[in-house]
């Protein structure tokens, strides 16, 4: 029993040496002074511990203390063993933690890769050490389309497998981030002038086989644009523009694949100067309409007339809508533009009803129109404060426009329906969805695209789908309206099929206001 006092000591010793190495895993973890000055008095402490044990037994000293002094040592060690464990156990908490919201903060939630800063972080890496890379910006066609289709749940599985099928095809060195929505982007590094098409080759086998989601088989549509460091840029932003610039001409042309070029920016610098001169011209109000009579097959005279927007410039040409209407919708400037060409075409109802006119303006709305709520009120307000004007006017909008967002645009068309305003399918066949539309939507004139009137004499295909539409419209009780009529033989086709009314050059190129009225005069 006399030497178990030397045995509690020895213990307390052990629980000191123990916790040495777990001390120096948090001076390491840390960095903090004062756990390095918590090391070395643990060795203080053991040193002390051996002489104290050294002097009961060299010493004679009354046994109580000896045992007293010996639990308290005892204690003291447990103590730092203790504190130490608990103190490298919470850090390894925190430190996991830490990590947790880190890798949040840099990978995307339903995918798990990188996301758009930790995207950016890497290819300035890359840029910073000078190593040549590709930055491919690539886009998944039609998601939204699918996303409505079959459900949010459906569309976030796609992009799951989407992410992995990219992952899987991609051509080492290289990285995969989404960045966004429906869009991902790869890094990837130049080890040769080969890598960017064998991984676009690769890429383009997957997608020819649906990808399997769930219950569905689904097959993809990718878009995708790629600029290489240092040719097209040295930096970061500069290479993101013409990788992003380059996946929209691919969008664009249908095409997987566009590569930046020199002609490219040059064309977006073109682009960005006419969108900074659309805004003013908006402003500054400097357009006009011109309007294209619409015959009616059984009064053969003018019952309508469709508004086109020109741009007059200084020297007397025109820009055409083909060139600035893509713009507009690009830059959100054409809820601008077609609110004013409402307002115009309403201003010039008053001078056709003052000389006579009983017919109807097609008036032409876009997809964001049909989905913007101050369009929507816009019209609404004019209606209220002109009550008959729903009388004058129809609307005209494409499948496209409409399958952009089914929900928004049902519920204007719906509303404005409501409050007397026609709405007719422009360039109805073209699209694919017509049938739905139809039974979903209160349409109650469908207008044949061009490309099936202009070719009806000699393409038998496009003669049955002009027959086919005219006798669909008749069943669902719309009138048909045919445009692209150039001449007097395919008149006569459309009469004989009973469409309703004729649009074209055979009958008057778009003419102006003036034009117009004199024309109604003459009648």
């Amino acid at each position: 029993m006399d030497e178990l006092f030397s045995v509690i000591i020895f213990v307390g010793i052990l629980f000191l040496v123990a916790s040495l190495p777990t001390t120096l895993r948090i001076c390491r973890a840390t960095e903090n002074v004062f756990w390095y000055i918590l090391f070395n008095l643990i060795f203080l402490f053991i040193l002390s511990y051996c002489a104290v044990t050294y002097y009961f037994i060299a010493s004679i000293v009354n046994t109580n203390v000896i045992y007293i002094v010996s639990c308290i040592l005892l204690a003291g060690g447990g103590f730092v063993y203790l504190v130490t464990k608990l103190s490298y156990s919470s850090i390894l908490k925190i430190e996991q933690t830490l990590e947790e919201q880190r890798f949040q903060a840099e990978h995307d939630s339903l995918t798990a890769l990188p996301n758009r800063k930790m995207f950016f972080n890497s290819l300035s890496h890359y840029i910073n050490r000078g190593i040549p890379c590709s930055v491919l910006f690539i886009d998944l066609n039609n998601f939204k389309y699918i996303n409505d289709s079959f459900g949010h749940h459906i569309g976030d599985q796609l992009l799951i497998a989407t992410a992995k099928m990219l992952q899987s095809q991609l051509i080492q060195p290289a990285s995969l981030a989404r960045i966004g929505g429906d869009e991902f982007a790869i890094i990837l590094i130049q080890q040769n002038q080969y890598n960017d098409e064998a991984c676009i080759n690769k890429i383009k086998q997957a997608i020819a086989q649906p990808l399997k989601v769930g219950q569905q088989s689904i097959l993809i549509n990718l878009s995708i644009g790629g600029s290489h460091y240092p040719q097209d840029g040295e930096n970061v932003d500069v290479l993101i523009k013409n990788a992003d610039l380059a996946m929209y001409e691919a969008k664009k042309n249908k095409h997987l694949f566009v590569p930046y070029t020199q002609a490219l920016g040059e064309k977006s610098n073109e682009t960005l100067m006419l969108a900074s001169k659309l805004k003013t011209a908006i402003e500054q109000e400097e357009f006009t309409l011109y309007y294209q009579p619409i015959s009616s097959a059984k009064a053969g005279q003018s019952s309508g007339f469709e508004a086109l927007i020109r741009w007059p410039q200084k020297d007397g040409s025109f820009i055409y809508p083909d060139s600035f209407i893509p713009i507009a919708e690009q830059t959100n400037l054409i809820l601008l533009l077609t609110k004013w060409v409402v307002n115009q075409a309403a201003r010039d109802l008053s001078r056709f009803k003052a000389n006579g006119f009983t017919g109807t303006i097609h008036l032409n709305i876009s997809a964001q129109d049909l989905q913007s709520p101050v369009f929507l009120k816009h019209i609404v307000d004019l209606h209220d404060a002109n009550p008959t004007i729903s009388d004058d006017i129809t609307f005209e909008i494409t499948e496209s426009a409409m399958m952009t967002n089914i929900d928004a645009a049902r519920e204007m068309i719906l509303t404005l329906n409501k409050k007397g305003f026609y709405f007719s399918i422009d360039d109805f066949g073209t699209g694919f969805s017509s049938l739905s539309l139809l039974r979903e939507l209160p349409i109650e004139q469908i207008k044949i695209d061009r490309s099936f009137v202009t070719n009806m004499l000699s393409h038998s295909a496009d003669f049955a789908i002009v027959e086919s539409i005219v006798f669909l419209a008749n069943q669902l009780g719309c009138d048909v309206v045919a445009e692209g009529v150039e001449n007097s033989e395919v008149e006569q086709l459309l009469l004989n099929l009973g469409c309703d009314y004729l649009q074209g050059y055979y009958y008057s190129k778009p003419i102006t206001l003036e034009e117009a009225l004199v024309g109604l005069n003459t009648n």
